[in-house]
């Protein structure tokens, strides 16, 4: 009884879990046929990882829960504080994050839409995921912080580890968790959070002509030689609508600038079922070769072309540049491709780089709020919170100032983006060596200045 009393919790998670994975997960493989190039059999694995991260996603309470299940008392206790405070300090800075934010975009959706509750309403679902990768490291330092000087304020650290445990060891539980928060960061930031950046970008900029009908796009495809300019797109938000007044020049892709083909049509619609374009009321011309008559045009009413570009991939561009906006497997794709220039192959190696260590970046500052937040003295914790959360604020810095010499190529994508988190765990080194000793920063410093290592 005891045993299904522990597990319940999990069960429950798992049946939540899998209810949520079987409406998110179908709905991602439809939307990547909509942003993907080519059949889905022929996805790259960068791609295929969406809809497996997202599952992952949602199976990632039920893995806490089982790990909570089979730990022992002291280790289910100390869990149970740091996952309430985590919790309660995630919940308080995305409340305030989205009211403040709501705030300021209020007006926008009064008087763009028609209905602005509902748009508003969709708007921040499709924001969370960012507000979650802007925040989740520093909730789990505030969760750490907060869980641990309770604990070392009540003196109940004090009596843990006189039950023979090492601090390191009697904050096993919150690596753990730390863990899987940090599971959570990784997938969000893989493609929903630079999703949902995109989609704030087309939701809050005038992307819309007089009339109401987006404006006209020019798309160019290096890998294809093609350049699409369309009049009337569709709109991000329905890839699938027909667009209208399209033109797509083909050039050859062995011979640069040189145009082999040209396509003039009324509409272009793009069938999801097997990545054709259906061009109707469209002139063809082909262009011909030096010397030679040239071809008269030809006409026709529906012209079927399997071209590789997808409405997705053609729309989105022309609402947004920046780097944030693209997915963890875009960005890679981009990078394998050799696409664009060496810069910006370089700003985006830099970013991709920058994404992974940020996922442990969300550890390195579990470590640092360990030995701050954890005191044996009878001074109080403010002191060591405060220095911890003035060393989280400059790692925003750090993540600023580092990526930037790598994307100026002064120095190693790599490097830049993993200095931060080099840095840090030398800092919390520290920190735990002087705290263990039970020294204040001046007494360690006055014990050096002696010689008493």
């Amino acid at each position: 009884m005891t045993f299904l009393r522990r597990i319940l919790p999990a069960l429950v998670l798992l049946v939540l879990g899998t209810i949520l994975a079987s409406y998110l997960v179908p709905g991602e493989l439809e939307q990547m046929k909509w942003e993907v190039p080519g059949m889905p059999d022929s996805y790259p694995i960068e791609q295929l990882c969406r809809p497996i991260f997202l599952g992952l996603l949602c199976y990632l309470p039920f893995v806490g829960a089982v790990f909570y299940a089979f730990l022992g008392t002291m280790d289910r206790y100390m869990s149970r504080n740091f996952i309430s405070y985590f919790l309660m300090c995630t919940l308080i800075l995305l409340l305030i994050y989205i009211l403040a934010d709501f705030t300021d975009n209020m007006e926008r959706f009064r008087s763009r839409f028609d209905d602005p509750v509902a748009q508003a309403l969709h708007f921040y679902g499709t924001q969370l995921p960012m507000f979650l990768y802007q925040i989740l490291p520093y909730t789990l330092l505030m969760g750490t912080l907060w869980c641990l000087s309770k604990l070392c304020g009540g003196s109940e650290i004090t009596g843990m580890l006189q039950s023979g445990r090492s601090l390191l060891r009697l904050c096993l539980p919150i690596f753990m968790f730390g863990s899987l928060v940090a599971m959570a960061y990784g997938i969000c930031g893989f493609h929903w959070a630079p999703n949902g950046s995109l989609y704030r970008e087309i939701v809050m900029k005038k992307n819309k002509n007089a009339d109401g009908t987006p404006k006209s796009i020019v798309y160019r495809s290096d890998v294809t030689s093609r350049i699409w300019r369309i009049h009337h797109p569709a709109l991000i938000t329905s890839p699938g609508d027909p667009m209208l007044g399209v033109n797509i020049d083909q050039f050859d892709r062995q011979v640069r600038g040189k145009l082999l083909k040209q396509y003039r049509a009324e509409k272009a619609t793009w069938n999801k079922e097997d990545s054709t374009w259906t061009l109707e009321n469209v002139y063809v011309r082909e262009m011909a070769a030096p010397g030679t008559r040239p071809k008269d045009d030809s006409f026709a009413t529906t012209m079927v072309v399997a071209f590789e570009e997808k409405p997705y991939q053609i729309i989105s561009p022309s609402q947004s540049s920046s780097i944030e906006s693209m997915g963890t497997s875009a960005l890679y794709e981009y990078i394998s491709s050799g696409a664009g220039s060496r810069e910006d192959r370089r700003k985006k190696r830099t970013e991709w780089h920058v994404r992974i260590a940020r996922v442990f970046s969300c550890l390195v500052l579990v470590l640092l709020a360990i030995p701050s937040a954890v005191t044996f003295q009878r001074r109080g914790t403010m002191k060591g919170i405060g220095i911890a959360v003035m060393l989280a604020a400059l790692m925003l810095f750090l993540y600023l100032v580092f990526p930037a010499l790598g994307e100026s190529g002064l120095m190693q994508a790599w490097l830049s983006a993993w200095i931060p988190n080099f840095l840090y765990i030398g800092i919390a080194i520290y920190l735990f060596r002087k705290n263990l000793a039970h020294r204040t920063l001046r007494e360690w410093l006055r014990a050096k200045l002696k010689g008493d290592f």
